[in-house]
């Protein structure tokens, strides 16, 4: 989904005529890219490019005008049309919904993500042709030339993992593992075989169907990209990475690799663990006791191929989380505790996986390993009992 061409801001005056009602449209975000000034209404997903600086320093006048009489000025017509001067009914309706709505309770980052990643174009409703697909298809067309190298191998050491056995998952019932699963914090450090790393990796993160997707639709008269995983992923890109940090992992050296999930063999990346991980990890400590830590990173740059509107962003975190919820089954499939975060040091968690923070970057961090089911840390417990 594309964004159309920015529109300009400066080439028509507006009439002088007063009104009593106005308002500044609060959501809209000033940008500079390669020199350009450009202004985004947050609400309707039109972007302007400001050439002539008059209108800035209009709208900087009209805020701190609220709540004075309104007098116009010849850059106000383009402003109204833009949606960032509100006058009259639109004003006040715009102020109604302010009220209704309460204050936003995140930051302002957020509320740009929220509503700049929103589908704010009802091309749908516009479409006369008689197959409501036929635009999707030709945009599939138009970009199946620039497709990106999907199958990501990571330079160094090739480390092969034994073979993928499903005799664990076979014998475990679906509602055994989603009543069993809890979120643990209470590791101790015993070490986890590798056979069964090899299977939550593969279970979770493989190449489960082989190239059965491409060849079924290629039979069809459909040429497609990727490959199945055991999760949903949006546009079948599978943009989601998983890095393996063993900690306490037999017959595999402690250290940082990359899972080549499209072969399932792992590229170490690190001898040791040459980073404070509680640190990174925001110093949530127990969790360098778990067995192993797989970190989830996205590709962003799969994501763009076939997705260049903001709102692709969101299909990320739910890849993230649909992966994240196959693990936790899988891991308790294997009697291991879980737990995961997102709170980390974004660019020392980066740092530790070797990745740029650009156009891949980490997301969410997985656990697993042995001890107790507890999801207060020993930490925790520590402090209950010294203030009881």
């Amino acid at each position: 989904m594309s964004r159309e061409p920015p529109h300009s801001l400066g080439r028509t005056f507006a009439e002088n005529v007063k009104m009593s009602e106005f308002k500044v449209n609060e959501n809209l975000t000033i940008t500079l890219d390669e020199g350009i000034f450009g202004l985004w209404n947050l609400e309707t997903g039109e972007q302007y490019e400001i050439f002539d600086r008059r209108y800035l320093d209009r709208i900087f006048e009209l805020n701190e005008s609220i709540g004075m009489p309104y007098t116009s000025k010849p850059e106000d017509e383009i402003l109204i049309e833009a949606g960032i001067l509100l006058i009259g009914e639109k004003a006040e309706q715009h102020q109604k919904i302010q009220k209704s709505n309460g204050p936003w309770g995140w930051d302002l980052v957020s509320k740009i993500f929220h509503l700049g990643s929103k589908h704010n174009f009802p091309n749908d409703l516009a479409n006369t042709e008689e197959n409501k697909e036929t635009g999707y298809v030709s945009f599939c067309e138009s970009i199946a030339e620039s497709a990106p190298n999907l199958d990501i191998e990571r330079e160094g050491e090739l480390v092969k993992l034994p073979p993928w056995n499903s005799n664990v998952i076979d014998s475990y019932s679906l509602k055994k593992a989603l009543w069993e699963r809890i979120t643990s914090r209470n590791f101790n450090g015993e070490p986890v075989p590798l056979e069964i790393v090899s299977n939550i990796l593969f279970t979770t993160f493989g190449k489960v169907h082989g190239d059965s997707h491409k060849k079924n639709l290629a039979e069809r008269g459909v040429l497609t990209v990727g490959y199945r995983r055991s999760s949903p992923s949006a546009g079948c890109l599978q943009a989601t990475e998983a890095y393996l940090v063993a900690l306490n992992i037999s017959n595999l050296e402690r250290g940082i690799y990359h899972y080549r999930s499209h072969q399932h063999v792992l590229t170490k990346l690190d001898s040791g663990i040459n980073a404070d991980l509680s640190q990174i990890l925001c110093h949530q400590s127990f969790a360098v006791d778990a067995g192993f830590l797989i970190v989830m990173s996205s590709r962003f740059d799969k994501l763009w191929w076939k997705y260049p509107h903001s709102r692709a962003y969101r299909s990320a975190l739910m890849d993230v989380g649909h992966l994240s919820q196959t693990f936790n089954l899988v891991a308790t499939a294997h009697n291991l505790n879980t737990w995961l975060t997102g709170y980390f040091i974004d660019d020392l968690l980066n740092k530790l996986i070797k990745i740029d923070g650009f156009k891949e970057h980490s997301l969410f961090v997985l656990a697993g390993g042995h001890g107790l089911q507890d999801p207060l840390s020993p930490g925790v417990v520590k402090l209950l009992k010294a203030t009881t």
